[in-house]
C-alpha cells in the first residue's frame, strides 16, 4: 500500500471520527452570568479570603447552581450595582426593596428573604420614638442611595446625613456626628461586632419595617429572568432558601 493511500484512509477515519461525535446539549456547555452585588454589606454579602460569601450570596449561588451556571460576582458600591441593571452590563444583582418603580423597571424575582430595618443609638442615648416625627430634631445617618422603609424615604422632615457605607455611618454614631443610624439589623450588629462597640449602643424597640428582598435582572433579560424565577420557586418551596437563611441569621 502506497503512502498516499495510507493518507488518504487515514484522513477519511478521521473525518467520520468528527462526524460520528455528536455536539455537546447547551445544559452541557459552560455558561457564565455576572453577578452584581455590594462589596461589603455583611452578613448578606462581602468577601472573606478572596471569595464572595454571605447569606444572599449563598442563596443566588444555590439558584444558579440549580440552573448549570456559573457565578462570576462584581462586587461594587451601591450606586454601581444599581447602574449595572440601568444600563444592562449585569446579568443578576441583589438585594432590592420591592417598590411600583423597581417592578417597572427591572425583572423581579423573590422575595427570598424579609429583613427587619431598625434604628440604632447610642447606649447612653435617651432617644426614644413611637412616630418618626419623633425624631424630627436628631441627624439620622443613611447610606446614600439606599432604600429603607416607605414612609421612612418619603419622611423629608427628618434630617437624613448620606454616607458611604453601613461602616462610615455606624462610626459616625460613635463619634456623636450623627444622633440615630437606620438600617438592617444584623448588618448593624454585624458593624458593631467588628468594630467591638456592641455593648456601646442599643436598637429601638419599635423596627422601622420588616422589608422583603428580591433579585433583580435587567428588562432585556427576560429569558434569564424567567430560569431563574422557576429554579427561586424550586428551591423556595423544597426549603433549600430557608434552610440557607437559618445557617447564617439563627447563629
Amino acid at each position: 500500500m502506497t503512502r498516499t493511500r495510507i493518507r488518504r484512509r487515514t484522513a477519511l477515519g478521521l473525518l467520520a471520527g468528527l462526524v460520528a461525535v455528536p455536539a455537546l446539549p447547551a445544559s452541557a456547555q459552560a455558561d457564565y452570568w455576572t453577578i452584581a452585588s455590594e462589596d461589603h454589606f455583611p452578613p448578606y454579602n462581602y468577601s472573606l479570603k478572596g471569595k464572595r460569601t454571605g447569606v444572599d450570596t449563598e442563596i443566588v449561588e444555590a439558584l444558579l447552581k440549580e440552573l448549570g451556571v456559573t457565578p462570576v460576582h462584581r462586587p461594587l458600591s451601591w450606586r454601581e450595582v444599581v447602574q449595572s441593571m440601568d444600563e444592562n452590563t449585569a446579568d443578576v444583582a441583589f438585594q432590592f426593596i420591592a417598590s411600583p418603580t423597581r417592578f417597572e423597571q427591572y425583572n423581579m424575582i423573590g422575595p427570598f428573604r424579609t429583613g427587619t430595618t431598625v434604628f440604632v443609638v447610642r447606649k447612653d442615648s435617651d432617644i426614644t420614638y413611637e412616630r418618626l416625627e419623633d425624631l424630627a430634631p436628631y441627624r439620622i445617618g443613611v447610606v446614600d442611595g439606599f432604600s429603607y422603609a416607605p414612609d421612612f424615604d418619603a419622611a423629608t422632615f427628618l434630617e437624613k446625613v448620606p454616607s458611604s457605607s453601613n461602616v462610615v455611618n455606624f462610626r459616625r454614631l460613635m463619634l456623636g456626628r450623627v444622633d440615630v443610624v437606620v438600617g438592617d439589623l444584623h448588618v448593624l450588629n454585624h458593624v458593631a461586632k467588628q468594630d467591638g462597640r456592641l455593648k456601646d449602643v442599643r436598637v429601638l424597640p419599635k423596627p422601622v419595617g420588616l422589608v422583603p428582598r428580591y433579585i433583580a435582572l435587567p428588562k432585556a433579560r427576560k429569558a434569564k429572568a424567567e430560569q431563574l424565577q422557576a429554579a427561586f420557586i424550586k428551591l423556595r418551596d423544597d426549603g433549600t432558601i430557608a434552610r440557607i437563611v437559618d445557617s447564617w441569621l439563627t447563629q
